[in-house]
Formats: C-alpha cells, sequence, structure tokens
C-alpha cells in the first residue's frame, strides 16, 4: 500500500488501524498528549492541529463518535486530502458539511488495545464522497479480504445489531461470570458451549438451535434454577425474561 495515511486518536481503533497499516503507510499519529499514548510510536506522535502542509492521501479519524465534529473544528486540513471517520452510527455528513472529500472506514469488531485480531477477517464497512470511493476501497483492501460498501442508514442498522449481538451478550456473560465464581467453578469450561452455540445460531438461525428446559417447559428445572438465583435479584429477573421470551419465540415459530 503507498498511500501516505494518518490517524487522528491513540485509542482502540487507532490502535488497531496502525497496527494493521503499518509505519510503511501510516506516517503520522495525532493525539492530544503524547505522554499518554506511549503503546504508539514516539517518533511518529504528534500534538499538532494542522495538517494543510503534510503530505497525506488519506487522514482516519478514530476517536469516540462524539469527538468527530471537535476534531472536524479545531483541526486543519488540505482540501485534497480524503477524511474519513470510524464510526458505525454517525453518518458521512459529520464530516462532508466540512469537508468535501470523506468518507468511512468503519471496522465491523470488538477492539481493544491489547487484542491478537486476524485483519484479513475483519469486515470493513465504507462509504464515500464522489471520486474518494475508489482511494478509501484500496485502503480498506490493503487490511481486508471482507470490504462492503453500507451507506450511513444501512451503516446504523448493522451497528445496532452488533451493539445487540456483542455489547448485550457480554453483560450476560458477566452475569455468568458471576454465578460461576460464586460457585468456584471454571468459566472456560463453557468455551466450547459458547462456540457450539454461535455456530448454530448463524447456520441455524436462532429459533431453530435454541434448546434447554424453556423450549422443554420443564417446569421442575426452571424452579430449580429459579432458587439457585432467590439470592440475585437482577439475574432473577433476566431469568425469567429470557425463559418467558424463549417459549414465546418456539411458540410462534411452531404456530408459522
Amino acid at each position: 500500500m503507498s498511500l501516505r495515511i494518518a490517524i487522528i486518536g491513540g485509542g482502540n481503533v487507532a490502535t488497531h488501524f496502525f497496527k494493521s497499516l503499518g509505519e510503511r503507510s501510516v506516517h503520522k499519529i495525532f493525539v492530544r498528549k503524547k505522554e499518554e499514548n506511549s503503546h504508539l510510536p514516539l517518533t511518529l506522535l504528534s500534538e499538532s492541529k494542522d495538517l494543510r502542509t503534510l503530505d497525506l492521501a488519506i487522514i482516519i479519524i478514530a476517536v469516540s463518535d462524539d469527538q468527530i465534529i471537535n476534531v472536524m473544528t479545531n483541526y486543519h486540513f488540505d482540501p485534497d486530502q480524503i477524511i474519513l471517520h470510524t464510526a458505525g452510527s454517525v453518518g458521512l455528513d459529520v464530516i462532508h458539511q466540512k469537508h468535501a472529500k470523506c468518507g468511512v472506514l468503519y471496522p465491523l469488531m470488538t477492539l481493544s488495545k491489547e487484542d491478537i485480531i486476524d485483519y484479513q477477517q475483519m469486515p470493513l464497512l465504507i462509504e464515500g464522497s464522489e471520486g474518494s470511493v475508489l482511494l478509501i476501497t484500496q485502503l480498506a483492501e490493503s487490511i481486508s479480504q471482507r470490504v462492503a460498501y453500507f451507506d450511513s442508514q444501512n451503516r446504523k442498522i448493522i451497528h445496532l445489531a452488533a451493539v445487540i449481538a456483542n455489547n448485550f451478550t457480554t453483560s450476560l456473560l458477566l452475569d455468568v461470570e458471576k454465578i460461576l465464581k460464586k460457585y468456584q467453578v471454571d468459566k472456560n469450561l463453557l468455551v466450547p458451549l459458547m462456540k457450539q452455540t454461535i455456530h448454530k445460531a448463524f447456520n441455524l438461525g436462532g429459533a431453530k438451535s435454541m434448546t434447554g428446559p424453556a423450549v422443554r417447559k420443564d417446569q421442575k428445572i426452571i424452579d430449580v434454577q429459579l432458587g439457585l438465583l432467590n439470592q440475585d435479584p437482577e439475574i432473577l429477573d433476566l431469568y425469567q425474561f429470557f425463559t418467558h421470551r424463549i417459549q414465546k419465540t418456539k411458540s410462534e415459530s411452531s404456530d408459522s
């Protein structure tokens, strides 16, 4: 990849775009404070907000969603530079209203700085202003084999689905971890089950892959498990909610 690229931001997403592109492509990383970004090469870090004189083809704004507009307000760009943001639920217009050449490079992946990611398999959803899409596509394809064009509205939908699939599931797994810790059970015993659950859900569909006491309407087992949760009302409420929902879903799928 011969494009000269800069990144604005030093957080999780910025770190992974640097890792995926490498120093051969990333020529500068703009951060608020160098000392807070020791995980990135010091030689690339800059606190400047004026990028107009730099020979850069693409600038990736990898900051929190609510900071994108602040970057567009406080940083200075050359009109020929293509400015991208990386957010799932922020429209292209947040950049386009201030800068003609713009786009989106959204990684459909949960990212923490220390994660080891197979970037070739990480979906990248792109969007671009007229005349910018080809270069954005080339950039995305230099990172991943899984590149797709999504406009702002459709990207919001996939981001919503990702939040439910990832963040809500993680929240439930925190409850699982709490239960297992209480009874001193190794949580890693559940790893094969979780992998198979995801595999079945995506291959068979959610309704067809449901199993367990709620599906069987095994009230004796349900009552035993509710009893185990009687000192944790929040998890008990979740158990009852999902039991009811599973039974309702199963009943509706049987009727159709």
